[in-house]
């Protein structure tokens, strides 16, 4: 994996195309998906003709792909799916869009014409359908005249509210007025949308004051809504309302609340007439609704495709596609009278395959009308402040590309600057796995990890078809970090000892009880140390977590020191690789004697701890040490070693030291640079001055016009004011770097504790789920109610276990490995100011699509 230590070599290259010829062969580039093309154009080329003519057809292509989303619904909606077939671009002789036009645009008028037809029978005949519940209801349930006498005697009185039409106490009275009334009263059938009832009846009330009631008939069948083709659940309504004015109101309201009115004959034979008419046409517009849904389906599997076959609609999608990108990339090219240039970026081994691409269309009758040039050398500091620094690009796998992938969304490595990706490989699951630390849960995701590589091609395939969720995805993706993830997640649970919270008796222990009444343990006689990992008698004692708590935090603080020293390792080769000796020098060599001289010291002193027996004598305490040995330099209260006073104080006086040199003596000493440069630069410039001033030499400006000369003057003025640095802001630019440096060795290195909280963390969730829901409420539990509460508890210990552990404490143990790789360990070395190789690729801008 070297190659991934720096990016690869790049070569700018120059083509210049014949204008008939260039959109051919820019499209033969596309297809050999090497070249980044580098953006060319200008406010004013952008506003010229042709660039108006590839925009123009950037947009018409855009447009013709939502005429074929149209039509995959269609697809879907008549359950035609899309076969899962190669598409191919198709051969075009003429413009894109005229072509799609005659092509696709008879079909497409052929299929809405039809289209149309059937959303105009399903309309009709769902209101047929919904006229004839109303008319079998109303024949069968309703009966006008008792629900007018009811509504008379529902009506409310004595207040404001109360009807106009109010008559009294009076029964007598009332039905003399109700015959008098009878030809006011109005009655409206309908139908309505279930979900829309209850709003309805409310509204209802209010609009009538009373003078209205409904009533509601349930439909046992799914009425077919006609504008979204879904069965809806409706039921049959009537009104019964009193006054001349009310009822075209209620019109209204049923209007607003997407309920249909239908006219009822008075007489019960006007029904069954009305019912048998209705019958007969719906029997009619099923039959032609038939025919043109045939016709339909015959038009979509046509543009399906069958077995063998190609799919017209992914073939013109793919060209359509391939469409916008070759205009887009058009119009990063600069356009002359006859010639068109291409520039761009190009891996240096892929030379050759544009070269040879160059003499193939020669060979084929057309030279002379393409030509390239890669004769430039990308080194030169001139050339990279007219063209800038060359893409970065790594040629990477389905494994390396996920760890790249990490170090990218973080930001792109400035190239050929020193990857972290290479490193993130080993040490980003490592780091999880010291948080995640259990060689059950850890083995359980490696189990699931290989799972997914097993069958990886079975599930590629399904995530094609569209049938996976979206957190599968994201886990499916993620399994070739998982993998990794699982092994040392299960590593580090081996150092533990820890399976679920349950050590494992692997080898004897060094400790033992001296009696059965004993409560303390006792080292062994000629006791052997535990062989590997934690001894388990460790474990389930009262000194547990205080033991732990030792164990994991000096871990992680060792291993926090050890990655940032190596980090600031990697900086040594940046500076070296790009010549930068004055901050190698200036800026490594101080930085890396503070970090060592102050917590790579402290690393010293917890492993020398370590390695000495303290039986017989009190252990020095190692964060007091520290602290007195800024604070009170020389003065040590329990010696770790001898001289270590001395020691300490020369330590001391040599990371003091370095943070002036970090700060004074390499903005000074640019400074001083700078100033001859910019004198020698000055000497130059007045003799360039004086031979033009003789005459204008053409070969200043090679192929530029009197616009872009006078752009070019503009944009040389604008670099030559931004290179003047005074002494001023380069000591603040390097003060900012010094203090970050300084704080951030603090902060960084107690950053690297979330390794010792997040394990202790993730033992003690595990310990608890076990001990409590398995060992207390499960086991211990006697009697008949045992067994029960065995699986009951079981069951509840695999949920939490799975939710918390398994899914929860994963992700965030992710997170904070994220965390400490792109802020703890990259910002020692890793500047992310670069930008991906983007080659002019179709096939890749597909696959990503």
């Amino acid at each position: 994996m070297a190659y991934l230590f720096r990016s690869e070599d790049m070569q700018y290259v120059h083509i210049t195309m014949q204008r008939d010829k260039a959109e051919y062969f820019t499209k033969r580039i596309g297809e050999l998906g090497l070249i980044h093309v580098v953006n060319l154009s200008d406010e004013t080329s952008l506003k010229s003709e042709y660039m108006k003519d590839y925009k123009k057809r950037i947009v018409l292509a855009s447009q013709n792909e939502k005429r074929l989303d149209e039509v995959e619904k269609q697809m879907l909606s008549f359950d035609i799916e899309v076969p899962h077939v190669a598409p191919r671009e198709l051969k075009i002789n003429r413009a894109c869009d005229a072509e799609f036009e005659a092509t696709w645009g008879p079909l497409e008028k052929e299929l809405k014409i039809n289209m149309l037809t059937v959303k105009s029978l399903r309309n009709t005949i769902a209101k047929l359908t919904e006229e004839i519940h109303v008319l079998i209801e109303c024949r069968d349930r309703i009966n006008i005249n008792e629900e007018v006498m009811e509504l008379k005697r529902s009506r409310p009185s004595g207040d404001m509210k109360t009807p106009l039409l109010t008559t009294g106490s009076n029964p007598d009275i009332e039905l003399q007025a109700y015959a008098e009334e009878q030809k006011f009263y109005k009655y409206i059938c309908g139908v309505i949308p279930l979900a829309q009832q209850v709003f309805f009846t409310r509204m209802l009330y209010r609009l009538s004051r009373g003078n209205a009631f409904v009533r509601y008939l349930d439909i046992d069948e799914m009425i077919t809504d006609p504008e979204s083709g879904q069965p809806v659940r409706k039921s049959v309504f009537y009104i019964v309302s009193i006054g001349r004015g009310l009822s075209s109101k209620l019109a209204k309201l049923c209007d607003f609340f997407q309920a249909s009115i239908y006219t009822v004959p008075e007489s019960k034979q006007g029904k069954d007439s009305r019912i048998g008419e209705i019958e007969g046409a719906i029997s009619e517009r099923k039959s032609v609704l038939r025919t043109s849904e045939i016709r339909i389906r015959k038009l979509l599997r046509k543009v399906a495709g069958g077995e063998g076959k190609s799919c017209m609609l992914l073939d013109w999608r793919l060209t359509l596609k391939r469409e916008k990108l070759l205009c887009g990339t058009l119009m990063k090219t600069r356009r002359y009278l006859t010639m068109i240039r291409l520039d761009g970026w190009v891996p240096k081994d892929q030379v050759d395959m544009i070269k040879e691409e160059v003499e193939r269309f020669d060979r084929s009758g057309q030279s002379g009308s393409i030509a390239i040039d890669d004769n430039y050398n990308i080194d030169d500091p001139a050339f990279r402040k007219a063209h800038g620094d060359p893409p970065t690009y790594f040629k990477t796998n389905e494994f390396t590309g996920v760890y790249q992938g990490i170090v990218n969304t973080y930001g792109v490595p400035k190239y050929k600057e020193v990857n972290p990706g290479l490193f993130t490989i080993a040490t980003f699951p490592f780091i999880f796995g010291v948080m995640y630390g259990d060689m059950g849960h850890g083995g359980a995701l490696f189990l699931v990890s290989i799972y997914f590589l097993y069958y990886e091609k079975s599930f590629i395939e399904q995530e094609k078809r569209g049938e996976m969720s979206e957190i599968m995805k994201y886990a499916f993706g993620a399994r070739y970090a998982l993998v990794l993830m699982g092994f040392f997640a299960f590593y580090c649970g081996s150092i533990y000892n820890d399976f679920i919270s349950v050590p494992f008796q692997t080898f004897d222990s060094m400790w033992h009880l001296p009696s059965n009444n004993a409560t303390e343990y006792e080292l062994n006689d000629n006791f052997v140390v535990y062989p590997y990992g934690v001894d388990y008698n460790w474990y389930h004692r009262k000194n547990e977590l205080t033991f732990f708590n030792s164990l994991k935090m000096k871990m992680s603080v060792v291993l926090g020191v050890t990655q940032m020293l190596f980090g600031i390792t990697l900086g040594a080769f940046n500076y070296t690789y790009f010549g930068d000796r004055l901050s190698l020098y200036f800026v490594w060599i101080p930085q890396m004697l503070f970090m060592t001289c102050t917590f790579g010291y402290m690393c010293f002193m917890i492993i020398f701890k370590w390695t000495q027996d303290y039986s017989n004598s009190e252990p020095p305490a190692l964060i007091q040490t520290m602290i007195k040995m800024f604070l009170s330099p020389g003065v040590i209260e329990t010696p770790l070693y001898d001289g270590q006073g001395p020691v300490q104080v020369v330590l001391l006086l040599v990371a003091v030291a370095t943070v002036p040199i970090m700060l004074l003596v390499k903005p000074i000493i640019q400074h001083k640079r700078d100033s001859q440069d910019e004198h020698l630069l000055a000497e130059g410039q007045a003799i360039e001055n004086k031979s033009s001033a003789l005459g204008d030499d053409p070969e200043i400006y090679p192929d530029l016009g009197d616009d872009e000369k006078k752009v070019f003057d503009e944009e040389k003025e604008h670099e030559e004011e931004e290179d003047h640095h005074s002494l001023g802001a380069e000591l603040i630019h390097s003060s900012i770097h010094t203090i970050e440096f300084v704080l951030g060795a603090v902060s960084n290195t107690a950053s690297y504790l979330r390794l010792w909280a997040l394990s202790l963390a993730h033992a003690q969730l595990a310990k608890v789920f076990w001990q409590k829901l398995i060992i207390e409420y499960g086991a211990e539990t006697e009697g008949g109610m045992g067994v029960i509460m065995i699986i009951a508890t079981y069951a509840a210990w695999f949920c939490a276990t799975f939710a918390v552990l398994m899914c929860m404490d994963l992700l965030e143990c992710f997170l904070h490995a994220l965390r400490l790789h792109w802020v703890e360990f990259q910002n020692k070395f890793y500047g992310a100011e670069g930008y991906l190789f983007e080659p002019f690729d179709f096939a890749k801008a597909e696959k990503d699509e």
